[in-house]
This record gives structure tokens, sequence and C-alpha cells, in this order.
């Protein structure tokens, strides 16, 4: 608003003649401000109350969203373990209910407010005896009648009091508009109540009023921030995010102009949170929250979401620009924050989608965004633009995840057997065991292509067990027939941080009558340095057990000395990358060379993987290599082909892969 300017000087006469309506003003400017003080006072109270109850009441809707859906993963988990970690997850939810709903209850209160809260006491010990008997049911495997009951009972009720939260945040939206309205109409009175005096006393009244108008726009703006802006960062919310995004879409057309949405989080925010303390984790999103308005326009818009979400509006953006703007935006975060003397490196991930390309609807448009985000952490790029297929993956995934657990549980993996050859006698020493999946529509499938969906899943350990169980119950047939061979089974990452592993190897192999010597598992070195300390300590009490234990795939991970030294390991098995060249690189063949003398002086026992070529057997000979296993030798054989290959192996086939006397120099 335009505002009058005020006068320079004033006389001796002028000041003699407004003398009685200087003095009124002067009383009536003293009411005026105390008014505006204490109505300010009492707003500004009334909007931070609000801001805490509504966190409180957003904190309840969540405990009860997740507890629905523990209910509904009981009927849905077979693992005791999970069952039991499910469960715990639910009554951790129970708390942060009760929690919220406490701390809410010592607020100031409006009787709609109590009236709800008592409502919802009402409704809440209503729901938890059927809530209880639910997750009972759960435990105790009866799925169809807790599926029942969840529908017809336990859901009905926890909807019931989810509602009544949402009334309650419902109800301190209102508060906090009626607030806004309230400051809004406070500016008004007294500004028209100045600006009538300073008409009636000229100079002094204008002067009044300005400086009363500017005091109370000051505090509206403050109010309308609390309610429009993240008090951490200084960005806009949640609220003023999607008004923003809807005006861009409506803007969009008219003005031709394409634009994008960006969701991008913080990798690994957790940890520092977890690590240092949220004092420093609240830095850190400041940090990045200034580095972000740094990199985009200044027509663009940067908001916080919530927690260590960021999601930007890039107005007239194409496809082409995507990328180059995700790399500026990374290289933006990449130097590291500085907190106390020591850096923190800061990494993200962002996801991207376009309007009208992708989608016209703000929500959509954000899903997207968030999809391509997930994309980006699975690729390992940090970026990505949304495509249809990334969620056809998603859906793809999902749908193989329950299909891979009706597959454990029935029992419809096979493993293969690959035999593992003496380099010396060219003796049968062992067999690898290597799960396979006889998918009904896409075939034959590989560990690489399913593993990592029970890893992230929960699925790995039921995986993990049924692949022991089974490759322990074939050994000990083996034994029975008098082939007193040896059996490798490969590890997990996730198996590593399982404390009971070592528990349940003890079991299966007394359950086999399988002695523990002749069961070598076989771990990477990534797996191991991800979590040393979990990794060191179950290895530790696997080697106690006299289990030999393998480094898989050596020299594609870290290869540490410093670390393999400290490891119990028997064996070190060398990746096929650096076998199957070796004739032909004289670098794979110095790394072979190298490994071998390093792995003999160490102690321990090399097996060579992906042996493709005589050459290659003849040349591993020659250098030492205690054991190897590869097509030249045999490729992985399925149960029903492995006893005939035994029986076929003395004689001939043995005999063939006897070197020459003397033989061929090498590297």
């Amino acid at each position: 608003m335009k505002q009058t300017q005020p006068h320079r000087g004033i006389g001796a006469s002028i000041i003699a003649g407004f003398f009685v309506v200087l003095a009124l003003m002067v009383s009536l400017t003293i009411v005026g401000l105390r008014h505006v003080s204490e109505t300010n006072a009492r707003l500004r109270g009334i909007a931070e109350n609000n801001n805490v109850k509504a966190e409180l009441a957003v904190a309840m809707q969540t405990a009860l969203r997740e507890r629905a859906l523990s209910m509904h993963a009981l009927t849905v988990l077979t693992d005791p373990f999970d069952k039991d970690a499910e469960t715990q997850r639910f009554h951790a939810l129970g708390a942060d209910y009760v929690a919220a709903r406490q701390r809410l209850e010592q607020l100031p209160l409006s009787g709609e407010e109590r009236a709800i809260i008592e409502h919802i006491r009402t409704l809440t010990r209503v729901a938890q005896p059927e809530v209880q008997a639910v997750m009972d049911m759960g435990m105790e495997d009866e799925n169809p009648a807790m599926i029942d009951r969840i529908r017809n009972s336990a859901m009905p009720r926890q909807r019931e009091i989810a509602k009544q939260v949402s009334d309650l945040i419902q109800l301190q939206r209102e508060h906090t508009a009626a607030a806004v309205r309230e400051a809004e109409a406070s500016y008004r009175e007294v500004h028209d109540l100045m600006i009538a005096l300073g008409a009636s006393a000229l100079f002094i009244g204008f002067l009044i009023a300005t400086l009363v108008s500017r005091r109370v726009s000051r505090q509206a703006r403050q109010l309308a921030d609390q309610a429009l802006y993240d008090s951490l960062t200084g960005l806009p919310n949640r609220c003023l995010l999607h008004d923003r995004l809807e005006q861009a879409i409506a803007l969009s057309p008219r003005n031709k102009r394409p634009f994008a949405v960006a969701l991008m989080d913080i990798d690994h925010f957790k940890t520092v949170n977890d690590t240092l303390g949220h004092d420093v984790g609240d830095e850190l999103l400041r940090e990045v929250a200034q580095r972000l308005k740094q990199t985009v326009r200044a027509d663009d818009t940067v908001a916080r979401m919530g927690g260590d979400e960021f999601v930007m509006i890039l107005h007239g953006f194409t496809e082409d620009n995507v990328a180059r703007f995700a790399e500026k935006l990374l290289a933006r975060l990449s130097p590291p924050f500085i907190w106390h003397g020591q850096a923190i490196d800061i990494s993200a991930s962002v996801g991207f989608s376009m309007f009208p390309l992708h989608a016209e609807d703000s929500g959509s448009l954000i899903r997207y965004a968030d999809i391509a985000m997930y994309a980006a952490k699975r690729s390992g790029k940090g970026h990505a633009l949304y495509e249809t297929k990334m969620e056809q993956a998603d859906r793809t995934n999902l749908s193989l995840k329950g299909e891979l657990r009706e597959a454990i549980q029935e029992g419809r993996l096979t493993l293969y057997y690959q035999p593992k050859i003496s380099n010396g006698d060219c003796g049968l020493v062992g067999l690898e065991a290597l799960v396979r999946w006889e998918h009904p529509k896409l075939g034959l499938l590989t560990p690489d292509q399913f593993v990592p969906l029970a890893e992230g899943s929960g699925l790995i350990g039921p995986l993990t067990q049924w692949v022991l169980k089974t490759a322990l119950a074939q050994l000990g047939e083996l034994h029975a027939r008098g082939h007193p061979l040896n059996m490798s089974v490969n590890l997990s990452a996730r198996s590593l941080h399982d404390l009971e592993l070592p528990q349940l190897v003890s079991e299966l192999l007394a359950g086999s009558g399988v002695a523990a010597k002749f069961l070598t598992l076989e771990v990477t070195e990534s797996a191991v340095m991800a979590h040393p300390d979990s990794a060191m300590a179950i290895l530790a009490r696997l080697d106690r057990m006299g289990i030999t234990l393998a480094i898989d795939d050596f020299g594609t991970g870290y290869s540490s000395l410093s670390h393999l030294k400290q490891l119990p390991m028997d064996e070190i098995k060398i990746d096929k990358s650096f076998v199957m060249d070796m004739e032909k690189n004289e670098n794979d063949a110095v790394i072979v060379r190298s490994t071998i003398n390093l792995a003999h002086n160490l102690g321990l026992k090399v097996v060579a993987e992906g042996v493709e070529s005589k050459e290659a057997w003849t040349m591993l000979n020659a250098l030492g290599c205690d054991h190897a296993q590869g097509y030249y030798l045999s490729r992985p054989l399925p149960p029903e082909r492995l006893a005939a290959w035994l029986d076929n192996f003395s004689g001939a086939l043995q005999a063939s892969l006897r070197p020459p006397r003397a033989a061929p120099a090498v590297i």
C-alpha cells in the first residue's frame, strides 16, 4: 500500500495549535500500541501452540497408519523372527501414539479440542482389545480369522480414531487460519484508527499511523510466515509448496513454459542424526537448504517437505535440462559440511518429473519424482528422470517378491552343483551349491536376478536357511554313497548382520549328520567390510565351530592386506575376471600369481574360478594353485545329473585333466 510521505519540519504555531490533539493522540497511541502488543503476543502464543499441537496430532496419525500396516503385515509374514520384530515395532508405534497424545493433553486446549481428544481416548479404549486380539492371532498364525477380524472389527475402529485425529489436525489448521485473520483484523482496526487521527493532526497523525502500520504489518507477516514457511530452514513448507505447484500448473499452459519437479533427499542422513545428534542434523539441513537456494534461479521454488526431503519447482525446464541441472546440484552439495572442525560428506539422490510430459496434477508430479529418486538410489547415479518403466519395475519387483516368498515356502527353488577339482592330483575335492529359480514365466533365474530382491524384502533369512538345509542334505547323501566331499555355500551381505546365523548353521549340521569340516561358507570382501564388527563376530563363531571360511571374488573388493590378516579365513577364491583372460593379459596373470603367493604365505588355500580353457588349467597348475572350478572342468549340474557325473569322473575324465609331465613356462 502506498503511504503519504511525512513533512520535514513542524512550526511552533502548528505544535501549539495541535497541542490538545497531540495529547489526545499520545493517549490513544499508547492504548493502541498496548492493544497491538497484547493482541500479537496472544496470537503468537496461539500460533506457536497450534504448531506444536499439529505436530503431535500428525505423530498420532502416523503411528495409527503404521500400526494398521503392521497388522496387515502379520497376515503375510511367516517367519517367527519377522513376526516378533513386526510385533515389537507395532508396540513401539503404540508407545509413540500414547506419548504424543499425552503431550497434547498437557497443552492448553480449547473445549472442542478436549472433546475430540476425550473421544479419541474412548475410541482407543474400545479398540484396544480388538487390536490386541488381532496381534495375538497374527502370532498364532490364524491368518484367515485375523484378516476377517481386521476387516470387520479392528480396522473400522482404527479408522474412527484416525478420523478423530484428522478432525483434530483440521481444527488446528482452522485455529491457525483464525489467528492469521485476527491479526489482519487487528491490523485493519489499528491502521484505520491511526489514519483517522492522522487526518485530524495532519503530519503527526500520518507519522504515528505509519509507524503503527509498519509494526502491525510486520507482526502479521510473521504469523503468516509461521503458517507457510519451515521454521528450521526458512524455506516454503509443504502447504506453500502445493500452492505454488498449483499456480505453476495453472500458468504453464498460458506461458507455454513446461516445468520440472525435483524431489531430493540426503543419503545416509539418519546415520548423521543417530551418530552426531539431531542438533548436527538440523545444521546440516540448514546448510543443504542454503546450497539449494544458491543453485536454483530466483523464480524457482525450493521447499522442504519434511525430514531430509526437499522439493524444487524448476520453471522452463525440458528433458534436456535435467541431467545438466542434476550434475550442477550434486556438485554444489559435494563439498563437505564442516561442524566443529569435523568434515561430513554430503551426497544426495534426486528424481525429476516433468509437466505436462509425465502428469498434469501436483500429486502425481511429486509421486513420479519420488519414484525417480528411488530409481536414482538403486542405480547409484544420484539422479534420474521419471520413466513409466520405473513404476512398472517397482510393480514387477513387488510381484516377484511375493512369488519368491511362495517359491521358498513351497520348495520350488533348485540347487545346482559345480565341482571343485584339485590342481595337484586332479581329484574331486568338493562342490559349490548355486541356487536357481525356475520361474514359470521368466525361465531359469540366477542368484543375481533374485537374491537382491530377497535382501530388500526380508526373505534373505529364509532363503539362506533353505539353501544350507538343501545343500547339507545333498552332501549327507553323497557321503552315504562313498563321496567324502566338501560343500561350499555362498552367504549374502545381509547374512553377516544376523547374529543368530552360527546357531542356525549348527542346528542344520546336526540335523544332516554332516561334520562341520565338510562345510565351506563363502563371503565377499565387500560384505565383510560393510559391517566389519558384526561380520567379524559371526565369522569368528563359525570358525570356532570348525567350518571352512573362504573369501569369494577376491580382488574385486577392498583387497586390503591389513583386513585379510585379521579375518579367520581358510581359502581365497580368485575372481574369474582375472582367471579367464590371464593367458592373454599379462597383468591378470601377474595378479593371479601374486594372489597365490600371498595366500600361501598366509597359510591359505587358493581356489581359481572361471577356468574355461585347458591353457588356464595348465597355467594354474604351474603356478601352484590348489583348487579350481569352471566350465572347462564342469558346468553347474542339477541334482539329477550330479550322480552320473560323479560316477563317470574317475577314469578317462579325470585322466584328461592331468597336465603334461613338463609344464610350460608361464608369465
